[in-house]
């Protein structure tokens, strides 16, 4: 849980164990959470709760009454938290999440006390000359005012996007792609079109009753036939074109560069039919689109659902996939939609079972340290984006140099190694920025990775 604790909290937290034990307690009582707010009277929150008006020595006595009859501990290094203290470190969580509060602050912590009326903490503070409605108030002045404070776009998110050439030439030259892309413009002769639209890539690839795709789709009554049937709906192409006619069409011209993505945001250096499919519902636009948009009865779920059963193909998660779950799981924590580089890197710190994150251990990077820079850099505030996750330029690059690395090593999956490569191949990226901020350079983080190769091959 304390995790998501910024630095202050857990100072909060840690003090309250400290005073537990100069009470000789058992436990963690609500009582000592309130204590340590006071004792921390320099603090706005503390300052707002009333500390000012709260005598130390009169709080101390008082809470020793409270908990005297509380057996004393045996003698042991941990001293546990009673079931009142937890649920307000809980609500604390619970309010932080109310007011879209990226990690948990004492304000959280000390307005959760006044919600829980049933905790000695609570009872403590009614024995003192104070305006209860006027301090709840004020913390939640200070949480709104902390949700705010960073209502931006993510930095990474500034930079001009750049799809360059480069990109699409690698994607028409995997042999996998060519040879579905070679049977549908077989297609277009048939149907009296020169222009290769989603229609004819989706039908190429239903086409082949071996394509693991091909037998997911079956699985949700979309075949070759009834596909073929649902296309004979559309009489014109208006679809696929938009304002423009070109020699492959926008829209699936649009689709292919989703299968890029999708293709490396799965970890995958082979580009594989299924990516494809992914890639025009991941575009939203074109006949296949609409097509699978009707047959899947406008299903909103529908591209997250054939993506579980791909990844239900392999026993073990992708190490990639793994890595931009927990990023994203991230960014939402921070109250963010876009999953830049230093999402990505505490991805890594989390899949502890990777090269990579072996590679930062032994620089003495750790996870809390991260998140506390990662903190500094994004900020609490809810980000300016409506729309569901979206990854940022960085993040886009980061991908790209990763599957080129995995790519030029013959290797078949983008694995951790590649991925914090890709990060000292940006110096400028937000997770770069952290792990110089936490003592280490590029130089240390490539010897990092070839030590830990080497190892690997021993």
């Amino acid at each position: 849980m304390l995790e998501k604790f910024t630095q202050k909290a857990i100072d909060i937290v840690q003090n309250a164990q400290i005073q537990a034990g100069n009470f000789d307690s058992d436990k963690v009582y609500s009582e000592h959470i309130l204590l340590a707010l006071a004792l921390n009277s320099k603090t706005v929150e503390a300052k707002l709760m009333g500390a000012e008006k709260i005598n130390t020595d009169e709080l101390i006595n008082l809470i020793n009454k409270k908990i005297y009859v509380k057996q004393k501990p045996k003698k042991r290094e941990y001293i546990s938290f009673s079931a009142s203290a937890k649920s307000i470190l809980e609500k604390s969580v619970e309010i932080a999440k109310e007011y879209k509060n990226a990690l948990i602050m004492p304000a959280h912590i000390a307005l959760s006390i006044f919600f829980s009326k049933n905790s000695g903490a609570y009872e403590v503070l009614r024995e003192f000359d104070i305006d209860e409605e006027k301090i709840v108030n004020n913390l939640i002045r200070l949480i709104e005012k902390n949700s705010h404070k960073t209502y931006y776009k993510h930095p990474e998110r500034l930079e001009p996007a750049n799809q360059t050439i480069d990109n699409i030439d690698t994607l028409f030259g995997e042999q996998s792609v060519l040879n579905i892309l070679n049977s549908a413009r077989s297609k277009l002769s048939t149907m009296g079109y020169e222009i290769l639209g989603t229609e004819q890539i989706a039908q190429s690839i239903l086409d082949n009753p071996d394509n693991e795709i091909t037998k997911i789709l079956h699985k949700y009554g979309i075949t070759k036939e009834i596909f073929d049937k649902e296309l004979e709906n559309f009489s014109d192409r208006n679809e696929e074109y938009g304002e423009k006619k070109i020699i492959f069409t926008p829209n699936a011209f649009r689709a292919m560069l989703c299968t890029l993505d999708t293709a490396r945001e799965s970890g995958s250096v082979e580009i594989r039919p299924e990516h494809i499919i992914l890639g025009i519902l991941k575009s939203k636009k074109g006949i296949a689109y609409k097509i699978f948009d009707n047959l899947s009865n406008h299903n909103l779920n529908f591209n997250e659902e054939i993506l579980k059963d791909i990844n239900s193909l392999t026993e073990n998660v992708p190490e990639t996939l793994a890595i931009l779950r927990f990023a994203k799981q991230e960014a939402e924590n921070f109250n963010k939609k876009t999953v830049g580089t230093e999402m990505i890197l505490l991805g890594i710190l989390i899949r502890q079972s990777s090269l990579a994150y072996n590679v930062l251990k032994k620089l003495g990077i750790t996870l809390k340290d991260a998140r506390r820079e990662v903190e500094n850099l994004v900020g609490y505030g809810v980000e300016d984006n409506t729309t569901g996750f979206e990854y940022s330029i960085r993040a886009k690059r980061m991908l790209d140099i990763a599957y080129e690395a995995a790519k030029r090593h013959g290797k078949t999956k983008i694995v951790s190694e590649h991925l914090l490569y890709a990060i000292t191949k940006q110096p400028d990226c937000l997770a770069m920025k952290v792990l110089e901020a936490l003592g280490t350079d590029v130089l240390e983080i490539k010897q990092g990775i070839k030590q830990e190769l080497t190892r690997e091959m021993l």
